[in-house]
């Protein structure tokens, strides 16, 4: 399963800035650079913890910025949950949405 991150800027126009996954134990995160930087120039601050400088990022736990998406992850995959609840936050303008089998 591929989550793609969104972020939607204050006129509703929707910048796809990367997408996550799991593969072999461990997530990983590719930044949509392109995307990222008009994201950047309508007030995206960037994607919590993660360095922008680096395009692929790989980690054995999830990484914080997802992680406190998650209501409770007790007994459950944290993938699934992200997909289940878009990863939607009150105080922000990013979310997550399944990627259609034609972008995996």
């Amino acid at each position: 399963m591929i989550l793609n991150l969104y972020w939607k800027d204050k006129e509703k126009k929707e910048y796809m800035l990367g997408k996550l996954y799991k593969e072999e134990g461990k997530y990983h995160f590719e930044i949509n650079e392109e995307e990222l930087k008009k994201a950047t120039h309508k007030g995206c601050f960037g994607i919590g913890e993660l360095n922008l400088l680096y395009k692929h990022h790989v980690s054995d736990k999830l990484f914080a910025f997802f992680k406190r998406r998650i209501p409770d992850s007790e007994g459950y995959d944290e993938m699934e949950i992200l997909e289940k609840t878009n990863g939607i936050l009150y105080t922000d303008r990013y979310y997550l949405k399944k990627a259609s089998s034609i972008q995996e």
